[in-house]
């Protein structure tokens, strides 16, 4: 018998009235071997991406033109890792990775990401006062090397931190082991584990809390819509905002 978790049926661990029935062909349920590939080859290409643009930019230039291609190869390689691994592996659809069409409608998302964003701000400032946790100044140190180019280099600096790593984040996370996750356990304990494993990937302490929080609100975004398509938009513009600030920053 097929133990899979229905992406459409309701979440029997949460309350039923939040995240109403509707019709519609459930979500192939992720293997263990779909979590391993998922985070090898998204997280794997773009650390080897990461290193090959990083030679190839000292090569030809210097710090500015290493770190720009290391961004722009980290994404480029992570995006065709999990291409081959979940769509021509798999054979999977786009609707397959979790971008179909959302149970409610997305222009709820007017106010929910604000909202969310706002409340992730505040959470992390009042929890990072209690443990004498600051900002790190040297978080931005990549994009300043990369904006010294030019307005090109800022485009594509934009492009990677708002479209290409959240669509990777979402993926592995929201979509490969949250997924995977439900189907051996409570979906409450899968959107925490998910939530805690997502922070701890980012390694600063500073910058751990904020996504502690933020990505809560990410699951709780593709639990309720049942799409990627929802904390996708949150992520992207949420790194869009983040990046254009630290981009303001290194300008001024």
């Amino acid at each position: 018998m097929d133990h899979s978790p229905d992406e459409h049926a309701p979440l029997v661990h949460l309350n039923h009235k939040s995240f109403p029935q509707f019709t519609g062909s459930p979500l192939p349920t992720p293997t263990v071997g779909d979590v391993a590939l998922a985070f090898v080859s998204g997280f794997g290409g773009t650390t080897i991406g990461g290193l090959i643009g990083a030679v190839a930019g000292f090569m030809i230039g210097g710090v500015a033109e290493a770190a720009l291609l290391a961004m722009v190869l980290a994404g480029i390689i992570g995006c065709a890792g999990l291409y081959f691994a979940l769509i021509r592996r798999r054979r999977w659809s786009l609707s397959d990775l979790g971008f179909r069409s959302p149970a409610h409608s997305l222009l709820h998302l007017l106010w929910q990401v604000p909202l969310l964003m706002l409340l992730a701000v505040l959470a992390t400032a009042g929890i990072g006062a209690l443990l004498d946790v600051a900002p790190d100044g040297n978080q931005n140190a990549i994009v300043k090397d990369a904006v010294e180019i030019g307005p090109a280099s800022i485009a594509a600096i934009l492009v990677l931190i708002a479209g290409v790593v959240p669509l990777i984040e979402e993926i592995v996370f929201r979509r490969i082991l949250l997924d995977w996750l439900r189907s051996k356990m409570p979906t409450a304990v899968s959107a925490a584990l998910v939530t805690i494993v997502f922070a701890l990937c980012h390694i600063a302490p500073p910058a751990m809390l904020y996504i502690l929080f933020l990505g809560t609100g990410l699951v709780a975004l593709r639990l309720w819509y049942r799409s990627l398509w929802a904390p996708l938009i949150l992520h992207a513009f949420n790194n869009a905002v983040v990046s254009s600030i630290a981009i303001a920053v290194v300008l001024t």
